[in-house]
């Protein structure tokens, strides 16, 4: 690092305490001259921080939050793996337009982060779990999306192995016959409009798809989307000579990537729609709908976009589409409304509701006490066995 590179991230460290600092004692600490200082602070200004200078005995320098954009801000060690943390967490976001800003933000910091922190970063990714099951989506490992941004990026050959899972796919949708395949094929016609060459037949009602078989594929990675809380990439299949959109959680990269590749023209200019128009795996493993007896504006503010939709219907009431990974996430999601619902068109959604609400009767019926001072005195030795 240069001298003068050196000497602006130290005026930076120090301008960064919340505090106003002489001319002379910024010049005593960097051990350079006040005219030094001036010139580096203007330094400072013109690469985009905004840094308030005043007059007078009791003037100085300090950062200021006036300025039009974000200027380039300086983390130690500890603050980074703090900041990388918090990112990990963003990608699997319930909040709306969360996850792909989080994404491109990791991929941005670990690109840049030393060996050894990114190694804490990795480590407390690798050994924290989510609790997948009161989750409305499927969790997804944050190395993995770094990886996948960073092939795109590279422009390097994703070698992997995409994992079939069995799927419930609701009356009329598309899917069943699409994620036997693995993933969506499309193809471009003469005229240049694309179009899906999976799932043009619906599976039969309320059918399970059975569990697909494992696909190892070697592809070029474009764009890593994310469609209503899932995340999806897009890609070109060299040996098919088709773009497809891969569901992220079931791809399993492998080590080490291919060869390098020119990138081609994408498919569309919005990318966005072409995925949301070729994805064909349902958004929730589960879903349903259920008319609920209070007005949309109350419902929206009590459910996460992840967790449904809702379409106002006269009378103050409203239709909510609500979906998630197990029944039982869905049951407690409607419980958490606090009022009146009617399921219209899943039996199993009711079943799990009337288990669910005998089981929480049984809890709230009178109980004879149970004495807890004999049962943690009688538990004791087997604790200290332990």
């Amino acid at each position: 690092m240069s001298q003068t590179a050196a000497r602006l991230l130290g005026l930076l460290s120090l301008l960064m305490v919340p505090r106003t600092w002489s001319g002379n004692e910024l010049a005593d600490r960097l051990e350079v001259s006040p005219r030094t200082v001036r010139n580096d602070i203007g330094t400072l200004r013109d690469i985009g921080y905004s840094i308030d200078g005043t007059r007078g005995t009791e003037g100085g320098y300090r950062l200021s939050s006036n300025g039009v954009g974000i200027p380039p801000l300086i983390f130690d060690a500890d603050e980074a793996v703090a900041v990388a943390v918090g990112l990990h967490s963003g990608l699997s976001c319930i909040i709306g337009g969360m996850e792909e800003t989080s994404a491109l933000a990791l991929a941005k910091l670990e690109t840049i982060l030393p060996a050894a922190v990114r190694a804490r970063v990795q480590s407390l990714a690798h050994f924290t779990v989510p609790v997948v099951g009161n989750q409305p989506m499927p969790i997804i490992d944050p190395n993995l999306i770094v990886t996948l941004i960073d092939h795109c990026r590279r422009h390097e050959l994703l070698r992997f192995t995409y994992l079939g899972e069995p799927s419930v796919h609701p009356p009329g949708d598309a899917a069943g016959d699409a994620a036997s395949s693995g993933a969506t094929n499309t193809e471009t016609n003469d005229a240049g409009a694309t179009d899906s060459t999976a799932g043009d037949s619906p599976p039969p009602a309320a059918a399970h798809s059975p569990p697909t078989h494992e696909a190892h594929l070697e592809v070029e990675a474009y764009r890593l989307v994310n469609r209503q809380h899932r995340w999806h990439l897009l890609a070109f299949d060299p040996k098919s000579e088709a773009w497809q959109v891969f569901s992220a959680e079931r791809i399993v990269p492998k080590i080490p990537s291919g060869r390098s590749f020119t990138p081609r023209p994408l498919p569309a200019d919005d990318i966005g729609d072409f995925v949301e128009r070729h994805a064909t795996e349902p958004r929730w493993r589960h879903s349903a709908q259920v008319v609920v007896d209070a007005p949309a504006p109350t419902v929206m503010k009590r459910l996460a976009s992840a967790e449904g939709t809702v379409e106002a219907l006269e009378d103050d009431r409203c239709l909510v589409t609500v979906g998630g990974q197990s029944l039982a996430t869905m049951a407690l999601t409607l419980a958490r409304l606090d009022t009146d619902f009617t399921v219209v068109d899943s039996p199993e959604l009711r079943d799990t509701l009337d288990r669910i609400s005998r089981l929480l009767g049984r809890a709230a019926e009178d109980h004879a006490v149970p004495d807890l001072a004999t049962a943690r005195s009688k538990n004791a030795p087997r604790r200290a066995a332990k």
